[in-house]
């Protein structure tokens, strides 16, 4: 059996995956424990799959890739990301910390117009059988759940990661409420936990996550 929790933080633009991702990595290595933070699509911990994540989301592409093409280059983000990242932290650390995952995928593929039963089939083919523990990828998913139109506008007041923009962002809140059902039901296939973040301050959403792990803050 794995050594390491894996955690998956999910949910819409703007809604404080990567600022509660970063809290959860900073308080389980304050406790001592070892943490790979992580994430999806693409991570600085391998190169190669931020080159595909810059060819998927930098709108600079937007006009000349399919959704079909765009999928395959998510499929095989992952693909690397699972079989050369995590697979080998498994055992070596406590807990993975990662923001974003096969929720998000399924969200924003089926939203970008590929049908839900052919995303599902990559993702059976590109997760290794034996990463799945308890018939599950994920030990543990965290969906934060917000009105998404109000978080795309934070998104977007951001400072860009390009400079033609988001591919993602860009579609508008039709696409990104579209997206945030895709998400409502795929989370609930995948047995997430959902927590509400409107009307919660930071401290707030992360006391419920801590509470959704069952870790104490005063452990």
């Amino acid at each position: 059996m794995r050594k390491a929790k894996y955690i998956c933080f999910e949910g819409t633009e703007g809604v404080g995956k990567t600022t509660q991702t970063q809290k959860l990595v900073d308080y389980l290595r304050g406790k001592g424990y070892s943490v790979l933070q992580t994430k999806e699509p693409g991570t600085p911990l391998c190169p190669l799959t931020m080159q595909l994540r810059a060819i998927m989301l930098d709108k600079q592409y937007d006009d000349v890739l399919t959704a079909p093409a765009r999928e395959l280059i998510s499929q095989a983000i992952r693909s690397i990301h699972l079989e050369r990242v995590v697979y080998p932290a498994l055992n070596e650390y406590d807990f993975i910390v990662q923001d974003r995952g096969i929720v998000s995928g399924i969200a924003y593929g089926t939203a970008c117009g590929n049908d839900d039963e052919v995303i599902e089939m990559l993702v059976d083919f590109v997760v290794p059988r034996d990463m799945i523990n308890h018939d599950a990828l994920y030990d543990k998913i965290i969906y934060l759940r917000g009105n998404a139109s109000r978080g795309l506008k934070v998104a977007k007041a951001a400072k860009q990661e390009y400079a033609a923009g988001d591919a993602m962002e860009s579609r508008g809140e039709t696409f990104i409420n579209q997206a945030s059902r895709n998400m409502d039901r795929a989370c609930d296939a995948m047995n997430a936990t959902v927590i509400e973040v409107d009307g919660k301050n930071i401290e707030q959403v992360f006391s419920d996550i801590l509470n959704a792990l069952q870790l104490k803050e005063n452990e």
